[in-house]
């Protein structure tokens, strides 16, 4: 027997996908948007279960071209093809079945109202009730093709994956989506001069004590008295860059400290830095400094 939950459609349990990689994110602590891949090698994968109906839309990215049936509310719908790198956009309330014929590779989101709604204050007061978009549509948009192209590392490695990025990712999302597609107003314009100074070094203290990655977008946003959207884009007003890069640039900054003045194994710096592993850590010291640790500290202490 099918199992009726929200977890059936915020985990696509009702795709019949057995292996494919989740990552949550929140948006404002309220909405949760859940993001996974999911893959499929062989054509003929056949009819889908039936979803749970709820207040909620399914976004689907095709990470290559992808041919089935539609209906909606028992009416076949024209879908000829979706097309790699556009989207396809569910709702939830509505009754809709799949017949998925080709092979498949796609990042699906789990969008529920209450991700667009927690943005209100940013957007606009007026209720978001639905997104317009046609069922079936083969969406060309660059902004939602440019935030899974960010996702797919962290979809391969998701332990990798700090918190505030996947929250900056899911806030992107639910306001890009809000507002071309929702007619909603646009975010409010963030002052020329970004955070005050004394936001700005409250933000970069909590960061700097939460290098592990468990620090939510909207704890530093409310630590500074702003909203998550206006505060991720006064951030990057007042420091050049995201939260997200700021930490990743203050573990690098302590992981030299602790190879210069340490004899810490780079495991255990890894660890003490925030990095999810050694592996981890060495990619993200190379792609920044252009050489590994350990060839780093080998010219360092020389």
């Amino acid at each position: 027997m099918q199992r009726r939950s929200a977890g059936n459609n915020q985990y696509m349990e009702y795709l019949r996908v057995r292996q494919a990689t989740t990552l949550q994110a929140s948006v404002l602590d309220r909405g949760m948007i859940t993001t996974t891949r999911l893959t499929r090698n062989s054509p003929n994968h056949g009819f889908v279960d039936q979803h749970v109906t709820e207040d909620a839309f399914l976004l689907s990215v095709q990470l290559r071209d992808y041919h089935g049936d539609l209906w909606v509310d028992g009416r076949k719908v024209d879908f000829p093809c979706a097309r790699k790198g556009n989207f396809t956009l569910y709702d939830y309330n509505r009754l809709w079945q799949a017949d998925m014929k080709s092979e498949f590779d796609c990042v699906n989101f789990h969008l529920p109202r209450a991700a667009l709604t927690s943005l209100e204050e940013d957007i606009g007061s007026r209720r978001i009730e639905t997104l317009n978009v046609r069922p079936g549509a083969d969406v060309d948009d660059a902004t939602v093709r440019g935030l899974v192209a960010a996702l797919l590392p962290a979809l391969d490695e998701p332990m990798a994956a700090s918190r505030l990025f996947l929250d900056h990712m899911a806030l992107a999302l639910a306001a890009h989506m809000a507002v071309t597609y929702g007619e909603a107003k646009e975010p409010a314009t963030v002052h020329a001069g970004g955070l005050a100074p004394w936001q700005l070094e409250r933000a970069t203290a909590m960061i700097d004590a939460n290098l592990g990655g468990n620090l939510s977008l909207a704890a530093i946003a409310t630590a500074c008295g702003l909203t998550p959207l206006y505060f991720a884009k006064a951030f990057r007003v007042s420091a050049g860059m995201t939260p997200n890069r700021w930490m990743l640039q203050r573990r690098i900054e302590r992981s030299k400290g602790l190879m210069r003045t340490t004899t810490m194994s780079l495991a255990e710096i890894a660890e003490a830095c925030g990095f999810a592993g050694q592996s981890h850590f060495t990619r993200s010291f190379s792609r920044s400094v252009g050489t590994t640790p350990g060839e780093w500290r080998r010219l360092i202490l020389s």
